[in-house]
C-alpha cells in the first residue's frame, strides 16, 4: 500500500464538493432556525419521513461499518448477517411499544418521560446514565474513525489532524444548523456512502476476469490462514446443531442491544422525534431494520470480491497484517482518480453521519435535562437556544481532547467499546418499567437499584477482561469476555425489573398518571 495518499485533480475537486455541500446544508439550516429548543434539536418535527430513514441509517453505518465489515467477508464468511435478525425484531418492538409513548408526551429528551414517570430525580439520573455512557462510547467512536482516515489517506494525515479535522467538520455543520442541519447532511452523506460501496463492488467485478462468477467460485474453496478450507457464501453454518446456542444468544443479544439503543438512547431517538408524522417515523425504524439487512450483505459481499481479487493479485495484501486495511489499501492502490475521491468522500460519510447525531444527543440531553431544570428555570428560548450551541462546542472539545489522550490506551478503549454494555441494560430495565408496568418506585431507589447492578456486572466485566488480557487459564472467565459479555446487557435489562417488583411501592395511588 503506497505510504502516501496521492490525489489527483478529480478527488480533490469531488472532496472539496463534498465539504462545499456540508457547510452549504449548514448555513442553509441555520437561515431556519427559530428561537426554540423544539426547532434547534427537532427542526420543530418537520423532517420528511424519508429523511428520518436516511438519517438514521447514516447515524447507524459507521466509518467502522464501512471498513470493518468488509473485512469480516474477506477474512471470514457471511455468517455476520444473521447479526441482524435480533435488530430487525427490536426495530418493530420499539416502533410499535416505545417511540408511541415519547410520541404522545412530546417529548424533546426521552429521559423527560422519567419524570412523568418516577420524578425529577430519575430522569436526571437516567439522563446521567446516557451522558457518561454515550460520551465514552463516541470519544471511541472519534479514536476509531481517525484512526480509520490516518488509514485511508495513507498516513499522509496523522491521527491528531484526523481527530481535529473530523470533530470540527462536525462542529461546524451542527453548531450552526441544528438538527435540521443534521437530518439534511445525513441524507447527503447516507446517499453518498451507499453509491460508493455500489461503485466499489462494481470496480471490483470488473476486474475480475470472471466478474461474479468467479467471485462465488473463489468463496466457496477459500482457505483460512491455518490452511482449511472453507465457504464463504455457507449461509447456514450458524444453523447448525452445534451453532444454534451461538446462533439464539447473537438473536437475543441483538434484540436487547438494539431496543436498548433505539428506545433508551437519546442518540438514535433523536433522529426519530425530528420527523413531521409520529406513524411515518415509526415506518421509518421499522424500514431501518428491514434495509440493514441488504445495506450489511453488500458491505460483505465487497469484503468477498477483495478475497477472490486477492487470489489473482497476491502483491495486493503483501505484507498485511490486518484485514481491516484490505479495504483502504484497494481504495489507496487500485481505485482510479475520481473514484478514489468518491470512495474517500464516502468514508468520511460514514465517519461524519454516525457522529454528528451522537454530538448532537449529547447537546440536547444537557440543555433539556440538566440546564433547563437547575440553572435555566426562567431563561426564554433564544438564551435556551444559545445554551444549546455552546454545549454543542463543548461536548466536541471534550471529545476531541479525549480522543487525543487515549488513543494508545487500549484498556480504555476496550471499556469504551464495551461500556454500553453495563449501562444500556440498566436503562432499557428502568424505560421497561416506565413504559410497560403502572408500578411506582421512588426515583432513588430505582436508580441505586441501576447503579447496583451496573457495578456488579462491571465487576464481573473487568474480572474477565484482566485474565484475558494477564495470561488468565480460567475457561469461564474467557469465555465471558470474548462471546458472554453480551450477556450483560440482557442481565441488566431483566434485573432491573425484578428489583423493581419487589421495591415498588404498593400502597394505594393518590394521584393518576400515565406512561
Amino acid at each position: 500500500m503506497p505510504s502516501r495518499l496521492h490525489l489527483g485533480l478529480l478527488d480533490i475537486a469531488i472532496l472539496a464538493a463534498y465539504f462545499m455541500a456540508l457547510g452549504s446544508i449548514g448555513w442553509w439550516a441555520a437561515r431556519r432556525v427559530k428561537a426554540s429548543t423544539s426547532d434547534y434539536f427537532l427542526a420543530s418535527r418537520s423532517i420528511p419521513w424519508l429523511v428520518t430513514t436516511a438519517s438514521f441509517l447514516a447515524t447507524i453505518i459507521s466509518a467502522l461499518t464501512f471498513i470493518g465489515t468488509p473485512a469480516e467477508g474477506y477474512g471470514a464468511d457471511y455468517r455476520y448477517v444473521f447479526s441482524n435478525v435480533g435488530d430487525l425484531l427490536a426495530t418493530f418492538f420499539v416502533a410499535t411499544v416505545f417511540l408511541p409513548v415519547y410520541q404522545r408526551h412530546g417529548v424533546t429528551s426521552i429521559y423527560e418521560l422519567m419524570a412523568t414517570r418516577f420524578g425529577a430525580e430519575a430522569r436526571t439520573g437516567c439522563a446521567g446514565y446516557f451522558l457518561v455512557s454515550r460520551m465514552l462510547a463516541s470519544t471511541v467512536r472519534i479514536v476509531a474513525i481517525a484512526k480509520v482516515l490516518e488509514v485511508v489517506t495513507g498516513g499522509s494525515l496523522s491521527y491528531s489532524a484526523c481527530v481535529v479535522i473530523v470533530v470540527g467538520v462536525i462542529l461546524t455543520y451542527t453548531t450552526i444548523g441544528g438538527g435540521r442541519a443534521i437530518a439534511w447532511t445525513d441524507l447527503m452523506q447516507f446517499t453518498l456512502l451507499i453509491s460508493g460501496a455500489l461503485i466499489a463492488l462494481g470496480y471490483m467485478i470488473s476486474q475480475m476476469p470472471g466478474g461474479v462468477a468467479q467471485i462465488i467460485e473463489t468463496g466457496r474453496h477459500a482457505v483460512k490462514p491455518d490452511g482449511a478450507v472453507y465457504n464463504k457464501f455457507n449461509f447456514l453454518e450458524l444453523l447448525k446443531p452445534e451453532n444454534l446456542g451461538l446462533f439464539f444468544l447473537l438473536a437475543v443479544w441483538g434484540f436487547f442491544q438494539s431496543t436498548a439503543a433505539y428506545g433508551a438512547d437519546q442518540d438514535m431517538a433523536q433522529r426519530l422525534l425530528a420527523c413531521n408524522n409520529p406513524r411515518k417515523a415509526r415506518w421509518s425504524l421499522m424500514l431501518s431494520g428491514i434495509v440493514s439487512i441488504p445495506i450489511t450483505f453488500l458491505f460483505l459481499s465487497i469484503g468477498a470480491a477483495l478475497y477472490a481479487y486477492a487470489q489473482i493479485h497476491p502483491e495486493f495484501v503483501a505484507g498485511m497484517t490486518d484485514d481491516d486495511h484490505v479495504f483502504p489499501r484497494f481504495i489507496l492502490s487500485v481505485m482510479p482518480d475520481g473514484l478514489r475521491g468518491l470512495l474517500l468522500a464516502a468514508v468520511a460519510s460514514a465517519a461524519m453521519g454516525s457522529s454528528d447525531s451522537a454530538l448532537a444527543s449529547l447537546a440536547t440531553s444537557w440543555v433539556m435535562d440538566f440546564y433547563k431544570p437547575f440553572w435555566g428555570k426562567n431563561a426564554d428560548e433564544a438564551r435556551c437556544v444559545r445554551a444549546s450551541k455552546i454545549s454543542f462546542v463543548a461536548f466536541g472539545l471534550l471529545m476531541m481532547c479525549f480522543a487525543l489522550m487515549i488513543r494508545n490506551f487500549d484498556s480504555i478503549l476496550w471499556l469504551g467499546f464495551k461500556i454500553v454494555a453495563f449501562t444500556y441494560g440498566p436503562l432499557l430495565g428502568a424505560f421497561g418499567v416506565a413504559i410497560l408496568t403502572d408500578w411506582r418506585i421512588s426515583p432513588r431507589k430505582l436508580l441505586l437499584l441501576m447503579l447496583g447492578i451496573t457495578a456488579v456486572l462491571l465487576t464481573f466485566g473487568m474480572i474477565a477482561w484482566f485474565q484475558a488480557t494477564h495470561g488468565g487459564t480460567s475457561g469461564f472467565w474467557l469465555a465471558l469476555h470474548k462471546t458472554y459479555w453480551r450477556l450483560y446487557v440482557i442481565l441488566g435489562a431483566l434485573l432491573v425489573p425484578v428489583g423493581v417488583f419487589f421495591l415498588r411501592d404498593c400502597s394505594p395511588k393518590t394521584t393518576t398518571g400515565s406512561s
